[in-house]
């Protein structure tokens, strides 16, 4: 499962251009990314791409009623958390002088299977935004930028943990 997620999000990250830099260090070669405020802009472009694709992910569970009806109210939660990911990151690039990607038009989110199958979705979206923060949170140097990512990356390992235990697997 893990290079499932791994190769989930670094499709998403080469969907949307993200620098080569980012891809590196989200592929494991672990090249040096030097530290500053360009290289800073280059991680919240990366992690806001994953949470435009959580977010159109999300929505399109819940208009269509893909998650169990018990399973909803987590559903509309987690969305909501990814939205405050978006918008806080959008408004600290956007501070910063940067241009944040935008959401695209269309997402390819593949085949949407409700239920289980799109419970599965959801903890592939959370576990590849959890693997990517985990990635590129040690590169942060900006301060109001790595607080904020260490609070996403505890968000994103609780929604990963709730539909880990949903779907019955281990959690440790």
């Amino acid at each position: 499962m893990v290079d499932g997620r791994r190769q989930f999000a670094l499709r998403i990250a080469r969907a949307a251009g993200v620098v080569p830099a980012v891809l590196s260090l989200i592929e494991g070669r672990g090249e040096a990314l030097p530290r500053g405020e360009e290289a800073d802009f280059a991680i919240l472009d990366a992690a806001l791409v994953i949470e435009h694709h959580a977010v159109a992910l999300y929505d399109a569970g819940l208009k269509r009623g893909l998650f169990p009806a018990g399973l909803r109210n987590y559903a509309v939660e987690f969305r909501g958390d990814h939205v405050g990911h978006r918008d806080t990151q959008i408004a600290i690039s956007e501070e910063r002088g940067g241009r944040p990607p935008e959401a695209r038009a269309h997402y390819d989110l593949g085949p949407l299977e409700p239920g289980d199958g799109f419970v599965r979705q959801a903890l592939q979206i959370e576990l590849a935004a959890q693997e990517a923060y985990t990635a590129l949170i040690s590169r942060v140097d900006t301060r109001d930028y790595l607080l904020s990512a260490a609070f996403i990356l505890v968000d994103e390992v609780r929604h990963m943990t709730v539909w880990r235990r949903v779907l019955g697997f281990r959690i440790y």
